[in-house]
């Protein structure tokens, strides 16, 4: 369970709502294969992390606060347990948040995107792509 919530979080962060297990790759191909190669490279997946951190920062300082995160999830989220979209959100930003600072910097935006990226590179190539 604690694998899926954490791809949850993941794909959230991204802005996609889901994905099943089995099509993790294909969901990050989609969403993240600027050039069309059908692999996502590392500094691809960054590229979108830095366009999605500036959606997400509805003021322009430059950091995430709660009550953009918050507003933010539950404009995209379908939380997939028992819990409210607000409860899910809340825990969503507090692992984020690592310095409990109540806002989210770019960079710790951007260490929570290169943990996900990391985990569904099982080669460890910088590359994902079909069928690895």
């Amino acid at each position: 369970m604690l694998k899926r919530n954490v791809w949850f979080i993941g794909l959230f962060l991204s802005g996609i709502v889901y994905a099943e297990d089995g099509n993790k790759n294909a969901y990050m191909i989609e969403k993240f294969d600027h050039n069309g190669d059908r692999v996502v490279t590392q500094e691809e997946f960054l590229e979108s992390a830095t366009q999605r951190f500036k959606t997400m920062d509805i003021d322009g300082d430059h950091a995430i606060e709660q009550s953009e995160f918050l507003q933010r999830y539950a404009e995209h989220s379908h939380p997939t347990t028992t819990d409210s979209g607000a409860e899910v959100g809340q825990r969503v930003f507090d692992k984020l948040d690592e310095n409990h600072d109540t806002k989210i910097s770019e960079q710790e935006y951007n260490q929570s995107r290169l943990k996900w990226f990391a985990e569904a590179d099982k080669d460890n190539d910088q590359r994902i792509e079909l069928g690895k």
